[in-house]
């Protein structure tokens, strides 16, 4: 691999919004991306067939970030978690963006990011299930909800949706194709001569000189490399973001000095406000009934495991339509009597507890403790028992079989003994004016206090939409790249 010693600029992580500003960024400019995992590049045939197949959520490409209870799975490979999400996309509702505007990051109101949203879904090719193509279990799903009073209605794309139950739509080709980023947006300016993509590459850090970043370090086949740069993007995600601001000596100076890193921009906020979507879920056996109707769809049909979603609104919700996602999947149990496992969860789309990214050490190679800190707000618990109360009063009957997983005793102690998380790390770098001590980037993704280095990934969420993330970071990429295109 051959690097070269400069470049006009580099994206540092070829992930959801990577992708994004890469290619928005290379259409004028010369950019170089730098992935740590794979790029397999243009030809389908070298593309792993778990990392294309839609229908279900590959592992083979983890980061492998464990907390003490969870493991945090994250893609590493090209297209970062555009590569193995569940494809399911939503907008969010419209005043959570009007919020980041009014607390200071002009340009972020739904207004103005609509356009976006309707690029991006065409870019991402984004298209509505057919009726034939919804798989027993989820039309089931979809029936009981309505039966206790949920309208039905497909407008998660919508800024303006409310509550409701239905299909979002998915960024999967009618041929059962997971489209990531690089598929949607690097793949077009790949041969244009302005892009090149190094990928098994890993980040060590940034480079400063008088407040400006001038270069990065990275490694590769066991050798560093340091390449200089006019402008540095960082897009290695809501983990990967912070780890590398910090080995850099970006951020609260007391945690670089524990873990001895010379401290060359005191900067408080990298590595906070982290936070996720905190669910919990009722697991099942599969009924012999809903075993043999799965059998038979997918003798014609592509068979998700994942497809409906329901929007509900708890106590907590505040003005807001609605806070929390029910999102049902099955997936094969070679331990159930019918091989299936019926599994129901509930997210809390707007948690208020939050946590931090921390070093272990310099060493680029050990992945950052995380602790999302998981429902240590009171709120978080009573929401996701609101919802929990809600899936329990479902008729799914006759498809559910045995209870594997559901309450003993009282339900609040039930769910912080087992609550999960809905795989959506965001904010440990978080957006507002330089006026906010915990602000790590303006609202154009320039870290405060520095010039030539921008970051752009859900890490720069101020708080998470009431969504799922993947749509709104391939809009920060848009948004962060627009921003940047401004002032080149």
């Amino acid at each position: 691999m051959k690097f070269p010693d400069h470049a006009e600029i580099i994206v540092l992580g070829g992930g959801t919004a990577g992708c994004v500003v890469a290619a928005r960024l290379a259409r004028r400019h010369r950019v170089l991306v730098l992935e740590a995992g794979p790029d397999y590049g243009l030809d389908r045939a070298f593309w792993p067939a778990d990392l294309l197949d839609a229908t279900t959520l590959p592992t083979s490409h983890d980061w492998g970030y464990r907390g003490t209870r969870h493991a945090f799975e994250r893609c590493r490979a090209i297209g970062g978690c555009s590569t193995h999400n569940g494809c399911t996309q939503s907008s969010g509702w419209a005043g959570d963006y009007d919020a980041w505007a009014a607390a200071g990051s002009p340009g972020w109101d739904s207004a103005t990011l609509r356009p976006l949203f309707d690029q991006a879904s065409a870019a991402m090719q984004l298209r509505a299930y057919r009726e034939d193509e919804i798989q027993p279990f989820q039309q089931h799903f979809i029936a009981a909800g309505a039966a206790l009073g949920l309208p039905v209605r497909n407008d998660f794309d919508d800024l303006a949706g409310g509550l409701g139950i239905g299909c979002a739509p998915v960024n999967i080709t009618p041929a059962g194709v997971r489209v990531n980023t690089a598929f949607a947006y690097l793949d077009p300016v790949r041969e244009q001569g302005n892009l090149t993509v190094l990928g098994g590459v890993q980040a060590d850090r940034i480079v400063l000189d008088n407040g400006r970043a001038v270069a990065v370090d990275v490694l590769a086949g066991g050798r560093r490399h340091r390449i200089r740069a006019d402008l540095v993007v960082l897009s290695a995600g809501a983990y990967g973001s912070p780890e590398v601001l910090l080995r850099s000596g970006i951020g609260p100076a007391a945690h670089l000095a524990e873990v001895g890193v010379d401290v060359l921009h005191d900067l408080p906020g990298v590595g906070e406000n982290l936070h996720d979507h905190p669910s919990v879920q009722l697991e099942f056996a599969a009924s012999a009934e809903l075993a043999a109707d799965l059998a038979d769809f997918a003798r014609a049909r592509m068979l998700p495991d994942e497809q409906a979603l329901a929007k509900l609104r708890s106590p907590h919700a505040g003005d807001a339509p609605y806070d929390l996602h029910v999102y049902p999947w099955v997936e094969r149990d070679a331990s159930t009597e019918h091989g299936w496992r019926c599994i129901i969860p509930v997210a809390l789309l707007r948690p208020r507890s939050r946590g931090t990214v921390r070093l272990r050490s310099a060493d680029p190679y050990a992945l950052a403790h995380v602790d999302h800190a998981y429902l240590t707000h009171p709120d978080d618990l009573e929401a996701l028992a609101h919802g929990l109360g809600w899936i329990r009063e479902l008729d799914l009957s006759p498809y559910p079989g045995p209870a594997l997983l559901t309450p003993q005793g009282d339900s609040h102690a039930w769910i912080e003994a087992n609550h999960q998380h809905y795989w959506h790390p965001a904010g440990s770098c978080r957006m507002g004016p330089a006026d906010d001590p915990s602000a790590v980037v303006d609202h154009t993704g320039k870290v405060h206090g520095l010039e030539g280095l921008h970051v752009a990934d859900a890490s720069v969420f101020p708080d998470i939409p009431r969504s799922t993330p993947a749509l709104p970071t391939t809009v920060v990429g848009e948004r962060v790249a627009a921003f940047i295109q401004e002032t080149l």
